[in-house]
């Protein structure tokens, strides 16, 4: 089911300036940059919980909706907002969504009162989900085909720092300084990258679809039947992920009888294991672009297994967690570099909007499954339900991966 780089190239689209034979490292850092500091403020309540919830005067419960909030905007106003700016030019698109993002970040640091917080992160989180539904794109648009994987994964890697180094490193911040100088400091990095794409990065202006395209009708699209499988695949792998890893600690705590003292190194292990998946994914992902996404899909699935069935074995405990890592670290390139190669110019936003918007679907659904299944107590059991979870995923990402090949297959005829 591979797939060489030399026989996949993206549909053409309406550019300034065509995509430059050479990876554009700048352009991609600073998008990158973008990535983690939005991901970052958005589970920024989580490490800031106690001081938040000390100075506006609420309870910890609330300062937890603060992040459920924001999963519930993205869900909604992503993929209106996208169509909405589908034919604005992607760089005006990516500094203005940083732009609004910043500005709401800088108000929620001044935030005199709980329900201003709570706005300013509903108004954040719709700029957030906007930059998400176009970065990608945006991102593609500046690579040749042959770097397509690559430059992905450096985009991406964003949002792996963002849960490695960019919430711990918030989290100090808010000790040191209060929880306002961490909003504080993201808002103002954000309106600089705002500024900076504004300002230096090259105009995109996605291409209309064609007359046939058009008077077939969207659900005739080619790319579709593709990406609704990833799409399906796309919120049982969400929903499997933050089952789990919402319990981690009274997994590691009840079911692998991890002492306390070495938790934050495992887990500092198991993201610097998502660092090293992201790293892979850019050479698998412009080498063998399908398989290898089928591939991870299963190491995923028998990580989840591997923690149920051998919860008591310490050094298959940490190997799976480490398998877990690389492969949640690998996937998310993997899956939009895939989307990207068989989208059309008609469906390339939806695709990128969509999966944000299923995987947000996943953050605030798979937290509630694993508590219901019984995450605190039984936390074996929610693995187990995850390994379930990521079996189906990986038999849709793998009718995904067929239906792409014949979408790519059907392009170059």
């Amino acid at each position: 089911m591979t797939t060489s780089t030399a026989s996949v190239a993206l549909p053409p689209a309406s550019a300034a300036t065509s995509a430059p034979a050479r990876l554009p490292l700048r352009s991609l850092l600073i998008l990158s940059l973008g990535v983690l500091v939005t991901v970052t403020a958005e589970s920024l309540p989580a490490g800031l919980m106690p001081e938040m919830s000390a100075d506006l005067g609420v309870s910890p419960m609330q300062i937890g909706l603060l992040i459920s909030i924001w999963a519930l905007t993205v869900i909604v106003t992503s993929i209106p907002l996208a169509k909405t700016v589908s034919r604005v030019d992607r760089r005006l698109v990516v500094g203005v969504s940083l732009g609004v993002f910043a500005l709401a970040t800088l108000a929620t640091a001044l935030a005199p009162s709980y329900g201003f917080a709570f706005a300013m992160r509903i108004a954040s989180a719709m700029a957030h989900g906007v930059f998400w539904a176009v970065v990608i794109v945006y991102a593609s648009a500046l690579l040749a085909p042959s770097h397509l994987g690559r430059g992905l994964a450096l985009v991406t890697a964003g949002g792996t720092a963002a849960t490695v180094a960019g919430l711990p490193a918030a989290t100090l911040l808010a000790q040191g300084l209060g929880w306002r100088a961490a909003f504080a400091v993201l808002g103002a990095i954000a309106l600089i990258l705002g500024v900076v794409v504004m300002r230096g990065m090259p105009r995109y202006v996605p291409e209309p679809a064609s007359a046939s395209a058009r008077a077939a009708g969207f659900w005739r699209d080619p790319s579709l039947p593709a990406l609704i499988a990833f799409g399906a695949s796309a919120i049982l792998i969400a929903v499997a992920q933050f089952a789990s890893f919402t319990y981690i600690r009274p997994y590691l705590d009840v079911s692998a009888s991890v002492d306390s003292a070495w938790v934050a190194g495992v887990l500092f292990a198991y993201g610097i294991a998502g660092m090293g998946g992201v790293v892979a994914a850019g050479f698998l992902a412009d080498r063998f672009p399908r398989s290898s996404l089928v591939v991870i899909l299963i190491a995923f699935a028998l990580a989840f297994t591997m923690l149920t069935l051998a919860a008591g074995v310490l050094a298959v405990v940490i190997g799976a967690l480490l398998v877990w890592g690389f492969a949640i670290g690998a996937l998310f390139p993997l899956l939009q570099t895939t989307l990207m190669r068989i989208a059309t110019e008609r469906t390339r936003t939806l695709a990128s909007a969509g999966i944000v918007v299923l995987f947000n679907v996943g953050i605030a659904a798979g937290p509630w499954l694993g508590g219901v299944v019984g995450g605190e107590t039984s936390p074996t059991v929610t693995t187990a339900v995850s390994a379930a979870a990521m079996v189906v995923a990986a038999l849709f990402g793998a009718l995904g991966v067929v239906l792409a090949g014949r979408r790519l297959a059907a392009a170059r005829d």
